[in-house]
């Protein structure tokens, strides 16, 4: 074992800055992995509100007494029992509009503040159903179908389904980085590897040595990643926390599957490209 240990570092050390730019090329698209994985689970709750249903907003005559506007809320949820009906009473109504719209504060207080209309929140799962309702004479006006939660939710999910697949692009290329410096390795050896099978050298003896100088390389790209994926979202964070948004966070648990990463990818790679080395050798 210590052997091998020592035939894999001799590899290293005569290709030390070879090595090097190895394991940056590897950390970058690991980092970049990394932080698209941050994102998508950041994104997680927004995601959820795909399934909200929508809430429509529906003006009602302003001429309606109490004993009219509850007999007609009545009918509706009788009529439709997936439906949740609200009635937004006047104080909430007249709080909305003047933060939407200050300049209507002189028209919504005094001795001659203007009558509003009431307002009735419908919580629907087929919003185009509610507009139905603007055909009867109770109703003035039916507020748009479309929900902003849903659209934030199927925006969330495009992006996840997108970082999800750039993240696996990003770590195939990285397989590809490991496999071509092995695949160099190999062939800068050949006339090293046809004399050990030669002499009976099992193939595990000869693999070991590839393996081992490409694991030490991944350990090193899966801790730099670590550290670029987390430097990438610290930078996100304060760019969302300015905003007044929920900033992502980088897991505890990334760490360990960067550093995971870095050693299952450039040792799968050294051991099906020896693999396939080993064939074409059986081959000639």
């Amino acid at each position: 074992m210590m052997h091998i240990f020592e035939e894999g570092l001799a590899l290293l050390r005569r290709r030390g800055a070879v090595s090097a730019v190895l394991a940056l090329s590897m950390a970058v698209p690991m980092a970049l992995a990394g932080f698209t994985t941050s994102l998508s689970l950041w994104s997680r709750p927004l995601v959820a509100l795909e399934s909200h249903a929508t809430v429509v907003r529906v003006l009602l005559h302003p001429r309606m007494d109490v004993a009219q506007r509850q007999a007609w809320i009545a009918e509706q949820a009788r009529n439709h029992r997936d439906w949740r009906l609200s009635e937004i009473d006047r104080e909430t109504l007249e709080e909305r509009l003047q933060v939407w719209f200050p300049y209507l504060e002189d028209l919504l207080e005094g001795e001659h503040a203007i009558e509003l209309p009431t307002l009735v929140e419908i919580e629907a799962g087929d919003p185009e159903e509610v507009t139905a309702l603007a055909e009867g004479p109770a109703v003035i006006a039916v507020g748009p179908t479309s929900s902003i939660d849903r659209v934030l939710g199927l925006t969330a999910r495009t992006m996840t389904w997108l970082l999800g697949a750039i993240s696996v692009i990003l770590l195939a290329s990285a397989f590809l980085l490991a496999a071509t410096w092995i695949h160099l390795e190999v062939f800068r050896h050949a006339d090293e590897i046809t004399i050990m099978r030669l002499v009976g050298a099992t193939e595990s003896a000869i693999r070991s040595p590839f393996v081992v100088a490409a694991l030490i390389p991944g350990i090193c790209a899966g801790l730099a990643a670590s550290v670029g994926a987390w430097y990438l979202i610290r930078m996100v964070a304060i760019a969302v926390e300015a905003v007044g948004l929920s900033a992502p966070v980088f897991p505890p648990w990334l760490v360990a599957a960067e550093i995971g990463v870095g050693v299952v990818l450039p040792m799968a790679a050294a051991l099906v490209t020896m693999a396939r080395h080993a064939r074409v050798g059986e081959t000639d």
